[in-house]
């Protein structure tokens, strides 16, 4: 495991955040901005998706996405490719007023735009 800098941990908080709000105001035209181009994204019976386009789409023809996103108890390690994994809680509320808890595991690449995540798995708790 190698050491992230202290600004890498604040964009990378910046970035999952911003991954609540590009979805709950439904902008999905800016997922590029929290996304890689060549993401893989799954959500068992929800959603799954691989690459950016395809995860638009998904997200643009979803019948009943969650209205609030909200992440926690984030934990970050990095690793020896440059790449950070991303652990958290995250708990939504949905269409139909319910709340959903789920585990977010990320992985996220810098690049020259900033830190994209490039792989996306929820696990339902």
């Amino acid at each position: 495991m190698s050491r992230i800098a202290d600004i890498d941990r604040i964009d990378i908080t910046d970035t999952l955040n911003k991954v609540a709000y590009i979805l709950d105001s439904k902008e999905y035209d800016r997922m590029g901005e929290v996304f890689a181009e060549d993401v893989r994204f799954s959500n068992p019976g929800r959603l799954t998706a691989n690459g950016l386009e395809e995860l638009k789409t998904a997200f643009r023809n979803f019948p009943a996405p969650s209205l609030s996103h909200h992440i926690t108890n984030l934990l970050l390690s990095g690793s020896e490719d440059g790449t950070v994994k991303a652990l958290c809680k995250a708990l939504s509320q949905r269409a139909d007023k319910s709340i959903a808890a789920a585990e977010y595991t990320d992985i996220l690449r810098k690049t020259p735009t900033g830190w994209r995540i490039v792989s996306r798995t929820i696990k339902p708790l």
